[in-house]
């Protein structure tokens, strides 16, 4: 197999098209059921706002981009140290194989250990059988733990409740 030049670069807001591209996508591969919601203006406000709430990587071969990582800073209350939290790591479906999944995981595993993170963690949905392997290749442990999720509605809602109780200082 002949050595291919895979180049990662962070992805600027010049990128947004090629991101929302990429994150279809991966949502496609991953049978994501609902309509996504994300619009070119929202990854501008998030992505590229100061300081962003996540950044991007992109993985190129030939100066067209073929694969992308997202991730953000989350804490570890167990470590007391920052956790690099992978939203998504994606390689187009041709380019799987040549190294470019290898590269990205690479350079998370450099962004992570330059800002001193105690973990490098991310979900797989238990079916994708092939992406296991491929971390587990590195050393992943693959945890038996459950996603939790609520939604924005439901969020709202939820913030929206006071306890019916109410409380009061005692008194003498």
């Amino acid at each position: 197999m002949d050595e291919i030049d895979i180049r990662i670069r962070v992805a600027t807001i010049e990128d947004r098209e090629l991101i929302l591209s990429f994150i279809s996508q991966k949502a496609n591969f991953d049978r994501y059921p609902q309509p996504l919601e994300i619009t070119i203006d929202k990854l501008g406000q998030t992505l590229f706002a100061q300081p962003p709430l996540a950044q991007v990587l992109l993985a190129q071969i030939n100066n067209v981009a073929v694969g992308f990582a997202l991730f953000s800073y989350a804490y570890s209350s167990f470590l007391a140290q920052p956790t690099l939290w992978v939203g998504d790591l994606y390689v187009q479906p041709l380019m799987r194989g040549k190294g470019i999944g290898t590269a990205l995981l690479q350079r998370l595993a450099q962004i992570a250990e330059e800002a001193n993170c105690g973990r490098l963690e991310w979900t797989v949905a238990d079916c994708n059988t092939r992406a296991i392997a491929f971390y587990k290749k590195y050393g992943t442990q693959v945890l038996d733990v459950r996603l939790c999720r609520i939604e924005q509605s439901v969020i709202s809602q939820l913030a929206g409740k006071r306890s019916h109780k109410r409380f009061t200082a005692s008194q003498k």
